[in-house]
């Protein structure tokens, strides 16, 4: 059997560095690293979601389901996010969700004017 080596040793070059931003290009390695790397990536930057929709006024041909469906699933950035708990771990607030670090309320209001 041939000692042969298949082990890749990846490359990376940083272009820009900047306190929020970094620019970066990788070379000589597998997806599979490059993948790994972006969902840590993903993982770190600190984001909440809606979890809970309310529409007072819906007079468009969507349906409430589809638009509460589709604001669940925008990632929204906060510097905040680091410090929230779940509402789960919250003994005060019932699990409902109502209290200063377990929620964020968030007010759309939004009138289309033509067709």
């Amino acid at each position: 059997m041939d000692n042969v080596s298949y082990q890749r040793f990846s490359r990376i070059k940083i272009r820009k560095v900047k306190p929020k931003f970094m620019k970066f290009k990788l070379r000589d390695t597998d997806s599979s690293i490059a993948n790994a790397l972006r969902h840590i990536m993903i993982a770190e930057v600190p984001t909440i979601a809606i979890d809970l929709v309310e529409i007072e006024v819906n007079s468009s041909d969507l349906n409430y389901e589809f638009i509460s469906h589709r604001l669940d699933v925008i990632p929204l950035t906060s510097e905040c996010a680091r410090s929230m708990r779940f509402s789960r771990d919250c003994d005060a607030c019932d699990g409902d969700g109502q209290y200063e670090y377990y929620s964020v309320e968030f007010y759309l209001r939004v009138k289309c004017l033509s067709d």
